[in-house]
């Protein structure tokens, strides 16, 4: 990875240990972040599971906005900005029952108030399982 994930110059102090948090639950294993992408996997585990054995569909939307907003308020925080979802579209293209599920993640387009991610996530085999779509909203700090 090009930078630690939680690097105080590029990310606000956190209110609770991130390992306390959604993400921690996630256990997401940051491979890569930039100004422009990000790459994270997780292992499929049945916690992560609906009822008839596969990666429910809320936990790809869950990572997506994880990735996308922590990706976004590293770049916007020393600017004053905040950043948080505003959006999430997901498309479901193949069960994952088993392994790590891969992501990578591409701001397509940016401006001072919104920027748009688009993300893919691939089985153990590179096989696409869904692609999530995430809108995240800039916005000024208050002081």
């Amino acid at each position: 990875m090009s930078e630690p994930v939680w690097d105080p110059a590029t990310l606000p102090p956190t209110a609770i240990d991130p390992e306390c948090t959604l993400d921690g639950f996630l256990g997401l294993e940051w491979l890569e972040v930039t100004d422009h992408s990000a790459a994270v996997r997780f292992e499929v585990r049945d916690q992560l599971k609906q009822a008839f054995g596969l990666v429910h569909g809320g936990i790809y939307s869950a990572v997506a906005e994880s990735v996308a907003s922590l990706a976004t308020v590293r770049v916007v925080w020393r600017d004053g900005l905040l950043a948080q979802g505003l959006s999430n579209s997901a498309s479901f293209l193949r069960p994952v029952t088993a392994g790590h599920v891969h992501v990578s993640a591409h701001c397509r387009a940016r401006d001072q108030r919104e920027w748009l991610w688009g993300h893919e996530f691939r089985d153990d085999g590179g096989r696409l399982c869904a692609l999530v779509d995430v809108t995240i909203a800039v916005r000024q700090r208050r002081a």
